[in-house]
């Protein structure tokens, strides 16, 4: 039978009353009617087709109307057929314990086919709404996940990079020579973000802080992040010849959630801070000279591109330490 118009099963162990409401139903317009003779065949045709309505008989030789109808609504992928009892038996207890199984409408027989016509268009106008509601439900937790699960896929990686012993080394240097030095290795560290597509929060003396994955999300944004800690050192060790004292960096990079936004009243600037941008901080501190030190969380996310160098424990100040790798590219 095809499914794509309702289908209505009449369960009664008469054969004359399951003519009656085949050709009734027939003369409606119903083109998808099936009939059982008894309660287990009933079950079976139930396995196997999809049925928007049941005409259900209470009293049947081998097995009543009401176990039928239990097994129907104990089913999780079948409780949501409508079924319309309809029976000689009028007994308010046998009528009330039906509806209290999951029957959604109780006829007497003789039936009346005016009130029967009636109650088999509400039941299937019900079934089309719960089937539009079930797939809403779907679709909503089907969009969930999918939120879910880019949610985790693009939870930002922070990126710290900090000159090694600066202090000690600029100290016999000129103001305007360090401004030019550091002028030198940010502007090649600007380029490499620009060109990656990582945001560039700020820098803060010798430190440098960018982003990668926000604000824009992308997918592969912790390679991205990878690439360019990796990049950053290779662009320092090229720029010693040409700054007045060789620089070394540290660089420390954490992936997880973090706030972001536009903050100040006269001078704009995007920022993100919390604990996963604390965590960078001090995974940077605990980084080596010329090495990028990536958490777990972040080295997670990189598959094979890299090997790694590991794990470390670096102190994450009263909380659990954090679990951390130094990141080598691939030969």
């Amino acid at each position: 039978m095809s499914t794509d118009l309702p289908g209505i099963l009449i369960v009664d162990d008469n054969e004359d009353n399951r003519y009656t409401l085949e050709l009734m139903l027939t003369s409606d317009g119903h083109e998808r009617i099936a009939s059982a003779a008894s309660g287990s065949e009933a079950l079976a045709l139930i396995e196997k087709e999809k049925f928007s309505l049941v005409l259900l008989d209470l009293m049947m030789p081998d097995m009543n109307g009401d176990e039928v109808l239990k097994q129907i609504k104990s089913d999780p992928d079948k409780r949501d057929i409508p079924v319309v009892m309809i029976s000689a038996d009028t007994d308010a207890e046998k009528v009330s314990q039906c509806i209290e199984l999951g029957a959604d409408d109780y006829l007497p027989k003789p039936f009346n086919p005016t009130i029967l016509r009636a109650r088999i268009a509400a039941a299937l106008r019900r079934h089309s709404l719960r089937a539009l509601e079930n797939e809403y439900v779907g679709r909503i937790e089907t969009e969930k996940r999918h939120s879910e699960n880019l949610l985790r896929n693009i939870l930002p990686t922070v990126v710290f990079a900090d000159i090694v012993g600066f202090g000690k080394i600029t100290a016999r240097m000129k103001a305007y020579e360090i401004v030019g030095c550091l002028n030198q290795l940010f502007s090649e560290f600007d380029k490499l973000a620009e060109d990656a597509g990582i945001e560039k929060i700020k820098t803060i003396g010798d430190n440098y802080m960018a982003v990668s994955g926000v604000p824009t999300p992308r997918g592969n944004h912790v390679r991205m992040a990878a690439k360019f800690g990796l990049d950053m050192i290779a662009a320092t060790t090229r720029l010693r010849s040409r700054l007045p004292v060789p620089f070394s960096i540290r660089v420390g990079l954490h992936s997880g959630p973090v706030m972001a936004g536009v903050i100040g009243t006269r001078k704009f600037a995007y920022d993100v801070w919390g604990d996963t941008v604390n965590i960078a901080a001090r995974l940077e501190a605990a980084s080596a000279p010329n090495r990028a030190l990536a958490s777990a969380a972040t080295v997670k996310g990189l598959g094979s591109d890299y090997s790694f160098d590991g794990p470390h424990k670096v102190d994450n100040k009263g909380d659990r330490p954090v679990e951390a790798f130094f990141l080598n590219p691939r030969p």
